[in-house]
């Protein structure tokens, strides 16, 4: 991805999604499984335990989100509407973004979303009341252009 502006990063992804949403799309987030950061440290001294911990975080991501050893991680992309989270699954193509399905959707009224902000990413928790399913995942917010940041604050700002 070239260096562009806040902006251009922001509407890029916002491109990219809004044509898998039916409604407008009022931010984009591109989240890997909680714990990623953490198990790319731990992976250069201990390749064992960061394949360990790598299924650990990709259980814990329910299926919205990958990371493999030596595979192109599938990421979660998360798209917020007004009143929707759309989840769908993003990889790449020739070195190109693209989306690849839609996941799941959820009312925002019955999501219960917590963050927790770290010095590389911020974790993001997704509980779906009435299912109970569970979610972890993770923000890159270190040079992210301010995706990750427009994107928790859309996501975290709703009230029902």
């Amino acid at each position: 991805m070239p260096r562009w502006t806040a902006d251009e990063t922001i509407r890029f992804y916002h491109d990219l999604v809004q044509p898998h949403v039916p409604e407008p799309v009022l931010a984009v987030g591109v989240l890997q499984p909680a714990g990623t950061w953490g198990n790319f440290a731990l992976s250069k001294f201990s390749p064992g335990a960061g394949m360990a911990g790598r299924a650990r975080n990709n259980k814990k991501a329910g299926g919205l989100a990958k990371t493999g050893g030596m595979r192109t991680p599938k990421l979660a992309c998360l798209a917020v509407t007004q009143d929707r989270v759309y989840a769908l699954s993003m990889g790449s193509k020739r070195g190109a973004r693209q989306v690849d399905e839609l996941l799941a959707t959820w009312e925002r009224a019955d999501l219960k979303i917590t963050t927790n902000p770290g010095k590389l990413a911020t974790k993001v928790v997704l509980d779906v009341v009435s299912t109970g399913d569970h979610y972890e995942l993770e923000a890159t917010t270190v040079g992210d252009y301010g995706l990750s940041t427009t994107f928790l604050d859309t996501l975290t700002a709703y009230t029902a």
